[in-house]
Parts: structure tokens; C-alpha cells; sequence
């Protein structure tokens, strides 16, 4: 009788739930969920392989990004075994396009080389403050949105004071997220409504994720060219505004 496979392959369970980060009861749920296909029997020992392992991490990953269980399974339930895997990762692919940019660790010191600019300490410090901006420890800056604290900084070194700056960061995203809900809305109505009538078919994962994937720069240019009309009428009457400032309206004559 042949014995178990080599560790280097293959686990009992507790050792499956360690390699996956999570507590051997969880390991069991999802199997009497079905989301885990059964180990393979070596006596009375149940043995789980790299297979098992994916598909935990690709469970983990899900749940992270809003995923419930039910919903996990009805992904894995609707396509044949063999395919499971494919689904789950067509599926969390969709969210691909979209991944925000990866935070940046630097030293403190080396801020101002980073942002490309020079600023004062008292706003470098309101800058690093904002929210967009941890301290994993003394002495280093996590920085969570580069693009957004680079453009802040530049912005202070052209004369704007940092808490209009922060201030205004803080507006740009709660307008940005009402602008992205307007193209979510749009994909959720006229794309996946009918992925979902159409009974969640397997063979339009891959159209699904190919009208995701085409959704950002459709949005990104939509987005750049409502703005640059938008910006120029703003500034039209902010010209119009100065003119009047320059120039006041003299007062009419009166009789005497």
C-alpha cells in the first residue's frame, strides 16, 4: 500500500488551514459548504493538495473584496468541478482594471525628494497628516494614494496653503466617488443585470470581464473631457468675475 503523499505537496488538514492562514474549523465549513472539494482518503486521513490550497487563497481573496460565501458558492456551483477554479479567477479578474495604485514606503527625510518639490516642515507635516498618509514607524511614511500626495504637494509649492489643499483633496474624492458610482450604475444596469437574468452563464464571464476592462478608459477619457469643459466654463466666469473686479461699473450720474 502506497503511504501518504510527501508534505511538500500534500497536508492533513490542520496543516492545509496553517498554510492557508486560517483555524481548521473554517477549513471544514468550507467543505460542508462545498466550496472545498473533499481531500483524498489515505486510510483514515484525509489529504489535501496545492488544489485545496488555491482555492482557499482564491476564497480568501474573494471575501476580501466583498464577496459573501453564499455568493462564492453559487460561483462555484454553477460551473462543472473541473472549471471552478476558472470561474473564481474570471470572476475576481473583473475587479483587475480597477485595483487602486500600491501604497509606497519611504523615510521621512526623503519626502521632498519623492514629491519632486521642496516644502516647509510645517507643510510637509499637514500634507502627512491628511489621512492619505501613515507612520508604520518612527522615522518612515506608508504613503496609501502617491499620485494624490505628489499632486498636493506640488500644488502647496505653487503658493496654495496645505489645508486649502488637504481640504480640497478631501471634496475631490467625495465628488470622484459619486462620479464613479455614475459608471458603476451604468455597468451593473445594462451588463451584469442581464448576466444575471441570463441565469450567470459561464460562457460570459469572459465578456463580462472584457466590458470591465474596457469601462476604465472609456470612464478615464468620459471623465477628462466632462472636466475640461467643465474647468473652462468655470474659469469663463471667473474671468468674468475678474473683469469686474479690474474694472468696476461706474456709478451712474446722478441729476444735480
Amino acid at each position: 500500500m502506497s503511504g501518504p503523499p510527501s508534505a511538500r505537496d500534500a497536508y492533513p488538514i490542520d496543516r492545509l488551514a496553517a498554510q492557508a492562514g486560517m483555524t481548521v474549523r473554517n477549513v471544514r465549513a468550507h467543505l460542508s459548504r462545498g466550496l472545498l472539494p473533499p481531500g483524498e482518503m489515505r486510510g483514515r486521513t484525509a489529504w489535501y493538495g496545492p488544489e485545496h490550497l488555491a482555492r482557499l487563497e482564491l476564497i480568501a481573496g474573494l471575501q476580501r473584496r466583498g464577496f459573501s460565501l453564499a455568493a462564492i458558492g453559487v460561483l462555484i456551483n454553477q460551473t462543472p468541478s473541473g472549471s471552478a477554479e476558472d470561474a473564481l479567477r474570471l470572476y475576481r479578474g473583473m475587479l483587475a482594471p480597477w485595483q487602486p495604485e500600491e501604497p509606497e514606503e519611504i523615510d521621512e527625510d526623503d519626502f521632498a525628494l519623492w514629491a519632486g518639490t521642496e516644502l516647509s516642515a510645517a507643510a510637509t507635516a499637514r500634507l502627512t497628516g491628511s489621512g492619505l498618509v501613515d507612520r508604520p514607524r518612527p522615522g518612515r511614511l506608508r504613503i496609501l494614494n502617491p499620485s494624490m500626495v505628489r499632486a498636493g504637494a506640488h500644488a502647496v509649492a505653487l503658493g496654495l496653503s496645505p489645508e486649502a489643499v488637504v481640504a480640497a483633496g478631501a471634496e475631490l474624492q467625495v465628488r470622484t466617488r459619486e462620479i464613479a458610482e455614475v459608471f458603476v450604475g451604468l455597468f451593473r444596469d445594462e451588463v451584469w443585470r442581464r448576466h444575471v437574468e441570463a441565469g450567470l452563464p459561464r460562457s460570459g464571464i469572459a465578456d463580462l470581464r472584457t466590458a470591465v476592462e474596457a469601462l476604465q478608459p472609456v470612464a478615464t477619457r468620459s471623465l477628462l473631457g466632462a472636466f475640461r469643459q467643465t474647468m473652462q466654463e468655470a474659469m469663463d466666469d471667473f474671468i468674468g468675475e475678474l473683469s469686474t473686479d479690474l474694472a468696476p461699473t461706474d456709478p451712474a450720474p446722478t441729476d444735480g
